[in-house]
């Protein structure tokens, strides 16, 4: 199992295990059976007196880390250090707004090419408003396509959308809707257990590699958050293809999170998909790079930027450009904050980002600034 040790916060999402304003959080089950491991994990957790550290955050996370690790090896359980990241905000969700002060160059119906282009049999948009839902029906069967509206089940609320979104499967033929939509019944039932075997049938017909699939399968809690933790290496690490980019919705080509930045699979898939919507949006590959081959961030703030440097996170790289691609709330001066990075240098710190001056800096980072 791979955890993630973080501070908590009084408005922070409910935690596996808290003890003395530290908790652990699940991230990834890599093998199936015995649990009894695990749960004296949990228990030692629970059980420990953490020594206070006056300075909190990185230096209370380290020591806990360190009284964890001793009392768990009593048990015969070893505890690894995978990554030291600086602490987050969760990543928002994103959604259907546009955002007049960010940017998306992402075609808003890149799926439906991908569908027409024979790469997927069904799409799937998630977590659609329901008064934009009509809307899109008709949009999508002016294309001849076929329409499934699947709203979750009765009594099924989700804490996180009080709009009771739901979801579109959109497929060319009535059998592959109907498998469709028997699958993903299957899946939003929260709290259910629809097995590994659903989801790698959804994974198949919605094209994704069962690479990526299966490793999906695996992480505790599917939500921008717990991908970025689970998924993304921490920085520095060797420069991965702009195909590959996940954690930027706005730049995204892919519909799924690849199991690994430097996925096989995941990139020759992305290269048919550029070239889809490239032959229908010609020069759309240049515009697109411009941004997505950069280090894609999210600050702090939950502000999502794309950054051009120069020279090495290891000893330090100047800004040349930060672009936000969109805003992580309510904050008017996320332009200006953009603005006042270039000149500025930044370099890797504990697997995050951060800027030599103090005052800003990014816990989750992926450098795309490789080939293709």
């Amino acid at each position: 199992m791979r955890m993630r040790l973080v501070p908590v916060r009084d408005d922070g999402d409910p935690l596996a295990a808290v003890n003395q304003g530290v908790g652990i959080v699940p991230l990834e089950v890599l093998a199936q059976g015995e649990h009894r491991a695990l749960a004296e994990v949990y228990h030692v957790f629970r059980r420990l007196e953490f020594p206070e550290v006056a300075s909190g955050g990185e230096d209370r996370l380290a020591s806990a880390f360190f009284v964890w690790k001793v009392a768990l090896a009593r048990s015969g359980i070893r505890l690894s250090l995978e990554r030291r990241a600086l602490y987050g905000v969760p990543l928002p969700r994103p959604d259907w707004r546009p955002d007049a002060r960010g940017i998306s160059v992402r075609p808003w119906d890149v799926e439906l090419t991908t569908l027409a282009a024979g790469l997927r049999r069904i799409v799937k948009l998630d977590r659609v408003p329901p008064e934009l839902a009509e809307t899109l029906r008709q949009t999508i069967a002016q294309r001849g396509l076929r329409v499934e509206i699947v709203a979750p089940p009765r009594g099924e609320v989700d804490p996180t959308d009080p709009a009771e979104s739901v979801t579109l499967l959109v497929a060319r033929d009535t059998p592959v809707l109907t498998e469709a939509r028997r699958l993903e019944t299957l899946l939003l039932v929260r709290g259910g257990a629809p097995g590994a075997a659903a989801t790698l049938e959804m994974g198949a017909l919605l094209g994704y590699p069962r690479c990526c699939v299966e490793r999906f399968a695996r992480i505790a809690e599917q939500n921008d958050t717990t991908l970025a933790w689970a998924l993304l290496p921490g920085v520095p690490h060797a420069p991965a293809s702009p195909l590959t980019q996940w954690l930027q919705p706005g730049l995204a080509l892919l519909s799924h999170s690849p199991c690994d930045l430097n996925c096989t699979a995941s990139i020759a898939l992305g290269t048919r998909v550029l070239e889809a919507v490239d032959a229908q949006q010609p020069g759309f590959t240049a515009r697109w790079r411009s941004f997505a081959a950069r280090l894609q961030v999210v600050d702090q703030r939950g502000n999502r930027m794309a950054l051009a440097v120069d020279g090495p996170l290891e000893t330090g790289a100047t800004v040349t450009a930060a672009d936000v691609l969109a805003s992580g709330g309510d904050d008017p001066d996320v332009a200006t904050r953009a603005r006042r990075l270039v000149g500025r240098t930044v370099y890797a710190d504990t697997g995050g980002l951060v800027a030599a001056e103090g005052g800003w800096y990014a816990p989750y980072v992926a450098d795309h600034c490789g080939q293709p």
